[in-house]
């Protein structure tokens, strides 16, 4: 199913988690060292920099490919069925080098896969688009070209298990039901945002539950994206701003000044609320996701109160606020360099921030030390001379 070998996976994963114990003193360095050596991984995946120079480097071959191909068929481009047939060859094509390299240059997250997953799918919808016609601004048809496209959003899931395409998948989910609430009619603007919600937190608890399924190990960074996606689009659906603007965006509300949209009070509290909510249980449950988006989401209210509550003087505004942040930030670090709950300010001794002092290290130690334990101790090798004797080879 999934396009990458799994065991590979798994050694990944594992070999993760024992720089997390090693970090934590659960492990001691040559128990370390072994787990690595056990549990190898042939992947081609490499640092930040390399990744994005390979991205960018395939897009490049890709561009220079498709204007090769525009010179040579240019004259074929004066029939409607020509982009379309292009974008359909031009998808397959791309998919089969993707497995291609997958398999014989056991590429992983190296940034030629994605480049070649992500422009696979491009193609895909602009070779729908053009089958069927399709135009942004033409009524009627979003639904029917988002249903069409959201098969191969789930396949590229379920095939490469990438984070950016689940991202998209989440939100043509979101579109699609969208779409199909607005042709309730009339009904639909009283209803959507308690829809969305309600579809938010059965995507985030559902997500929730299959995180923790093994059967779902290899996709557990896309149910990441799944979670977090939900929390953010429950929260969005009960925000003051995005409720009113909508209603006078989608469904033609027309507000006097001073005139407030239905129901705005609980749109209020909702706006104010949520982010606390999230990160009292963000700490609570020692739940890094909910915590970070639930302080994103602080900022995200009070920028909400500030549009529509503004007190003037915008320096004096900023000032004030940062002052106030500052002093909250000092006071959390004071209370958080002991432990409290289990919460504290001192760094984490995880994986990556051991990596970057010990991994290579032992690592190459490793490997030499397991070299000498299984060379044999001969003794000195006298002859072996190659230019003149004497010792004059690699050996004397």
């Amino acid at each position: 199913m999934i396009a990458y070998n799994k065991t590979w996976l798994r050694n990944i994963a594992l070999v993760k988690k024992a720089k997390r114990w090693c970090a934590q003193n659960l492990l001691n360095d040559e128990q370390y060292a072994a787990t690595i050596l056990k549990y190898p991984s042939n992947f081609y995946s490499p640092n930040l920099f390399v990744k994005i120079g390979l991205f960018l480097f395939t897009w490049i071959a890709i561009s220079a490919t498709l204007g090769v191909y525009a010179l040579m068929f240019s004259s074929a481009f004066d029939s409607p069925a020509a982009l379309p047939v292009t974008a359909v060859l031009y998808a397959l094509a791309s998919v089969a080098l993707l497995e291609i390299f997958i398999k014989n240059s056991r590429i992983y997250h190296s940034g030629t896969d994605e480049a070649l997953l992500y422009s696979g799918l491009v193609a895909t919808g602009i070779a729908l688009a053009g089958l069927f016609n399709y135009d942004i601004e033409t009524q009627g048809r979003a639904l029917p070209y988002a249903l069409l496209l959201l098969p191969f959003l789930f396949a590229a899931v379920l095939r490469y298990a990438d984070r950016l395409v689940a991202f998209f998948l989440s939100l043509f989910c979101y579109a699609i039901f969208f779409l199909l609430v607005m042709k309730i009619g009339a009904m639909a603007k009283l209803i959507m945002p308690f829809a969305f919600m309600i579809l938010s937190l059965a995507f985030y608890f559902k997500a929730r539950q299959m995180k923790h399924q093994d059967r779902f190990f290899f996709w557990k960074d896309c149910i990441v994206v799944f979670e977090c996606v939900a929390l953010l689009v429950f929260y969005i659906s009960g925000n003051y701003y995005v409720i009113r603007e909508s209603s006078i965006e989608f469904f033609e509300m027309s507000l006097k000044p001073g005139q407030d949209i239905p129901l705005a009070f609980i749109f209020y509290i909702f706006t104010a609320v949520v982010p606390l909510v999230y990160v009292f249980y963000g700490l609570k449950k020692k739940n890094k996701i909910l915590l970070w988006i639930g302080l994103i989401l602080i900022a995200a209210a009070v920028l909400t109160f500030k549009y529509y509550f503004s007190l003037g003087h915008p320096e004096i505004t900023l000032t004030s606020a940062g002052i106030i942040m500052i002093l909250v930030a000092y006071v959390s670090i004071k209370y958080l360099k002991k432990p409290k709950y289990g919460i504290t300010f001192e760094e984490e001794a995880d994986e990556d921030n051991f990596l970057k002092t010990n991994a290579e290290a032992l690592l190459v130690a490793q490997s030499f030390s397991r070299g000498a334990a299984e060379q044999p101790d001969r003794g000195p090798e006298f002859g072996g001379g190659q230019s003149g004797g004497g010792g004059a080879g690699g050996g004397f």
